[in-house]
């Protein structure tokens, strides 16, 4: 294994996979009525470093499913090109992503990672290989929650925590990010108000107000997509990559018309998507929303046919010397946003009260994306999907 530094991201950026759309359409499919946001690059990015630790089989495996040898020349190239990306979102003073990206180990302290599998991880991947007790599920929630978790602001993992008592090595994957980002064009907050949104939770059909950024004219990008039947703006951060939200909101309410919106997403290519979008002036309503959402990926990864790294012979032999097989228990995602007028920030949404009422006028002549109804965001750079996800419920 080995990674020389280019000073450059080669020529040619490669195609982004569908591995995100895939796993987000698996997770929204069994979390139909909960906010959900995955981060595609991010766990793109964990697998390609988990690549660089493997070998035999489990490294062929990790190499067809992310094509590695099709998108990259080498394994520096893949190296940098995710560097690179990482590095635009985390150092931005503007528009950031708080990242934890930690292999947890089942060993002794210090025992067996490799020397230059951790310098490439924490040089290229922003992501660090510690020997932790997976044994024990409370003691490991709260390493969770105490020791990574509270760099991102704060939180608890809630979920039940898959571990082994066995007594052999053990590796499980976590991913935590918080974006904080300022929008190029911000919302007034004299004009946010109340507004009715139509929930699709079970058993909550009823509309809810709550608080909604209101732009009677915003000059963005807008497209009408009539083969989704659906309508789509894009809102631009303050960041020198173009970084921007996609939203993307079904033209009907019923509760069925974001599902079948997603599931025509699933083979869509976004960026295309957004080529074809124009600058327009659009009337914008948007829900103020928080998702603090976590997850576990594993059974996502395995309908995709990852089963090597969850198998009992799994050879990650560059990560970890001392073992080996080295099985994952688990992939973990715990990703946070919150959208104020500012963009997506640290300001939790306001409760409802002390909030009045908007009032629309409407004009046939004006573009508007009113998004009082479910819809399906993805925040993008220029090549890569950070993260993407969907609203559905207040």
């Amino acid at each position: 294994m080995s990674v020389v530094p280019s000073s450059s991201i080669p020529q040619g950026i490669p195609n982004e996979i569908n591995l995100g759309a895939e796993i987000f359409h698996s997770i929204a499919t069994t979390a139909g009525d909960q906010n959900v946001i995955i981060s595609p690059l991010l766990l793109e990015a964990t697998l390609a470093l988990l690549y660089l630790g493997s070998d035999g089989a489990t490294a062929e495996e990790l190499q067809e499913l992310l094509k590695l040898k099709d998108r990259f020349a080498s394994n520096a190239k893949m190296a940098n090109f995710y560097a690179a990306e990482l590095n635009a979102v985390r150092s931005d003073p503007d528009t950031r992503i708080q990242l934890e990206n930690r292999l947890l180990l089942q060993c002794t302290a210090g025992e067996g990672i490799a020397d230059d599998f951790q310098k490439i991880a924490q040089t290229y991947f922003h992501a660090t290989a510690e020997c932790v007790d997976l044994q024990q599920a409370e003691k490991l929630r709260r390493h969770i929650s105490d020791n990574i978790l509270a760099s991102l602001g704060g939180g608890n993992w809630q979920q039940q925590l898959q571990v082994n008592g066995s007594q052999v090595a053990q590796l499980l994957l976590l991913v935590a990010a918080r974006l904080e980002s300022k929008w190029f064009l911000p919302f007034s907050s004299y004009r946010t108000g109340l507004y009715e949104f139509h929930n699709n939770a079970t058993g909550n059909s009823s509309p809810q107000s709550v608080p909604m950024l209101f732009d009677d004219d915003m000059f963005v990008k807008y497209a009408e997509l009539r083969e989704l039947n659906a309508r789509a703006i894009e809102l631009p951060y303050e960041h020198a990559e173009e970084l921007a939200m996609l939203l993307i909101l079904p033209n009907q309410r019923d509760a069925s018309s974001l599902s079948q919106l997603e599931s025509q997403l699933r083979t869509l290519d976004l960026g295309a998507l957004q080529q074809r979008m124009q600058m327009e002036s659009v009337q914008v309503l948007l829900p103020k929303f928080s998702i603090d959402f976590e997850c576990s990926l594993r059974q996502a990864l395995k309908q995709l046919g990852f089963s090597e790294i969850f198998g009992a012979s799994a050879n990650f032999k560059h990560l970890h010397s001392a073992s080996t097989n080295l099985p994952i228990v688990d992939v973990l995602q715990k990703l946070r946003i919150d959208l104020n007028e500012s963009g997506p920030g640290s300001e939790l949404p306001q409760p409802a009260a002390g909030y009045k009422p908007i009032v629309i006028s409407n004009s046939s002549r004006q573009k508007f994306f009113r998004a009082d109804h479910p819809f399906f965001f993805a925040i993008r750079g220029l090549n890569v999907t950070h993260f993407m996800g969907h609203v559905v419920s207040f």
